[in-house]
């Protein structure tokens, strides 16, 4: 299993067409934090390449409400700095001020 920094992750997911990236803390996650990248059609060969760099399956769903229809989570870093929280929910966003 590797890990890969949320950057990483963000710029690649805007050259294969994400509606949105952010990141999250997980409980699932080996690294304690997720990607949630989402995508308005079927993200197959976005999570079939991440899967093999991370040597990890990543979660794919369809949803029924967010920025996009479809949500990838891949285990990522996070950079150091300050974040801000949303509403304090379990699973809830987080961005970070730099």
């Amino acid at each position: 299993m590797r890990s890969v920094p949320f950057e990483f992750v963000s710029g690649l997911a805007a050259e294969f067409g994400a509606v949105e990236c952010c990141w999250r803390e997980s409980d699932r996650s080996f690294t304690g934090f997720v990607a949630e990248v989402w995508f308005s059609s079927l993200p197959g060969e976005f999570a079939a390449r991440w899967s093999a760099v991370v040597g990890y399956a990543v979660l794919v769903r369809c949803v029924s409400a967010g920025p996009g229809r479809f949500a990838v989570s891949v285990p990522v870093t996070v950079p150091g700095g300050a974040v801000r929280l949303g509403p304090v929910l379990r699973g809830s966003r987080v961005r970070l001020v730099r």
